[in-house]
């Protein structure tokens, strides 16, 4: 008899770049992640709720509604509140990093992202036994 196998941890992917959302995407899916695509925060608040993602990736830097204000709203909301958030963005300055930690951002990763270093940060946030 088969056990079943563990879900796929769901991974919220909030970049508006098309490439870069594809890209990293295609690169999660590979790695045994759940991922729902969102071109920016607005995008992402919409579907959160229904996908009920255990991590969010998010650039801060989006039209409509950027990273910063996307972290902000989730944290406000009960249901996404505890959310692991993870920022990416271009902007490598220890500005940009402080603005989405106080935010509530629990990690901050600058592009371009070494795919090793980012997979083993979303281990160590995911709260999944299944996770290696």
């Amino acid at each position: 008899m088969m056990d079943n196998p563990a879900p796929m941890p769901r991974v919220l992917l909030v970049e508006d770049a098309p490439f870069l959302r594809y890209a990293f995407g295609r690169l999660l899916r590979l790695q045994g992640f759940d991922v729902k695509e969102a071109n920016d925060g607005q995008d992402a608040l919409d579907c959160v709720s229904e996908f009920k993602p255990q991590l969010v990736l998010t650039d801060l830097m989006m039209p409509v509604m950027g990273g910063l204000e996307l972290i902000d709203k989730l944290r406000r909301l009960p249901a996404t509140a505890k959310i692991p958030v993870v920022a990416i963005t271009a902007d490598v300055t220890s500005h940009a990093e402080e603005q989405a930690r106080q935010a509530g951002a629990d990690d901050f990763i600058a592009k371009p992202i070494d795919l090793p270093e980012l997979l083993a940060r979303l281990r160590n946030l995911i709260p999944s036994p299944t996770l290696v």
